[in-house]
């Protein structure tokens, strides 16, 4: 349980925020509904309001741009009948904004990211994809990243409910993926009949309801996958916490009270932490117990985990954003923090100007189990050789099975010993390879 002493609050002017996410160099970017992003240090606390004319007025999911580069992705919720994008956004410069735009009446909330393992010589081929619950034209829609052309590939989902979020599990082989989806009842125009969550596996490739475990008037909202297959979901009517094992098709539940939950993530220690309308909530990973809370005045909505590893939260109500640290590694004594360890290394050696295009695969273990969402740090000591960006430095999330694959790593004209090295910030000593760089 972390020190309550040690949460620190982050004002953000007066600004509404809605989620947070986590970009290079250490940056977190927050969304807000008041035409605004912002972007804050987390070593001065400093904030950079991006607020230019292609910034929509609401603002809602935020996700770091998959391959590492310097952009953040992010969904534009609209007024009724304004065209409601999904965004990538440039986050040095000016900030350029490049708009994938939706129907007219179109509402995207939440996005995840895919990604597909596609076997191919000498090395694998990585895809990713952002996903997106469309609730008014009933699809999840799968924007491949990068794109070109903005086209927006959708799966329709048939059952009569209103779409809120998505997650998706992946198979053995990398790349047959199974989908779950949260939809709600609800007698606002267009209405819907059913609360429940849906799953659509490869093998049948239509939706099946899973009732929720207090019946047809529980809502769900946020939905999330562990990499051991267990689907996390958090409800109302009555608030609670849920986890559904597709494996045994049961479910585990624990009571929220009066505390209205929000987001969930992933932590480097293993654990669950859901936002409510009364602060953070502290789960272990089978959902055994009640947990434990950290009081947040006004509440948390927005939830995850920075590059400095510690768990940041967005409070709409205070009009700030929040953070502390999970749990303090010490030499020599047992931690419940993770740590980052090497599945795959590509070559070697290198001669000058040659590049190796998947140079190391790592996966993020807590407890176990690897565990998805978790910013690492990738990192390139070297005089001539750098990423496929010119850069030396990237951050990138854990998918969904717990994996980052390092970037393309291009050799300068310098013979030299290249070291790439992965892993959560300061929290740990991170995994290492040596590339060894050879005249031509």
């Amino acid at each position: 349980m972390p020190d309550v002493s040690s949460v620190e609050v982050i004002p953000i002017g007066n600004f509404t925020p809605h989620s947070i996410g986590v970009g290079n160099a250490g940056k977190m970017w927050v969304t807000t509904s008041s035409k605004c992003i912002v972007r804050i240090d987390p070593g001065n606390k400093m904030r950079t309001e991006i607020k230019h004319g292609a910034i929509p007025e609401l603002s809602a999911g935020v996700m770091k741009d998959p391959l590492g580069r310097q952009k953040i992705w992010f969904a534009a919720p609209a007024p009724p009948n304004d065209p409601d994008p999904i965004m990538e956004m440039e986050t040095t410069g000016s900030y350029v904004v490049t708009v994938y735009p939706l129907e007219n009446n179109a509402k995207a909330e939440s996005i995840t990211l895919q990604t597909t393992e596609i076997p191919s010589t000498p090395t694998p081929i990585t895809q990713y994809t952002l996903l997106f619950a469309e609730p008014e034209n009933k699809y999840v829609g799968m924007l491949a990243i990068p794109n070109s052309g903005g086209v927006i590939d959708v799966i329709s989902v048939e059952p009569n409910t209103w779409l809120w979020d998505v997650a998706v599990t992946t198979a053995a082989d990398k790349q047959t993926h199974t989908y779950w989806v949260t939809g709600q009842q609800r007698t606002n125009n267009p209405p819907r009949a059913e609360n429940g969550l849906y799953r659509r596996s490869p093998e049948t490739k239509t939706w099946q309801r899973i009732m929720l475990p207090r019946g047809t008037a529980q809502k769900p909202f946020y939905v999330k996958a562990d990499t051991s297959g267990n689907i996390w979901v958090t409800a109302t009517s009555p608030n609670q916490v849920l986890r559904y094992n597709p494996q045994t098709a049961t479910w585990r539940q624990q009571d929220l009270g009066d505390a209205v939950p929000q987001q969930m993530t992933f932590a480097p220690t293993g654990e669950v932490w859901v936002a409510s309308s009364k602060g953070l909530h502290q789960f272990d990973r089978e959902l055994s117990g009640p947990g434990s809370m950290v009081d947040v005045a006004g509440g948390a909505k927005g939830i995850c985990i920075g590059s400095d590893g510690k768990l940041w939260y967005t409070n709409p109500t205070q009009k700030n954003v929040g953070r502390f640290a999970l749990a303090a590694p010490v030499a020599g004594q047992s931690s419940r923090i993770g740590r980052t360890q090497v599945t795959y290394q590509g070559e070697y050696e290198l001669q000058e100007k040659e590049h190796v295009d998947r140079p190391l695969v790592v996966e993020y273990v807590a407890n176990g189990r690897p565990v998805p969402g978790i910013p690492l740090t990738c990192r390139l000591e070297a005089e001539g050789a750098t990423f496929d960006d010119n850069t030396r430095e990237r951050v990138i999330l854990t998918d969904q099975r717990g994996q980052v694959v390092v970037p393309p790593v291009y050799a300068g004209d310098i013979e030299e010993e290249a070291v790439l090295s992965v892993g959560l910030g300061d929290t740990e000593i991170h995994a290492t390879s040596v590339l060894n760089i050879k005249p031509a």
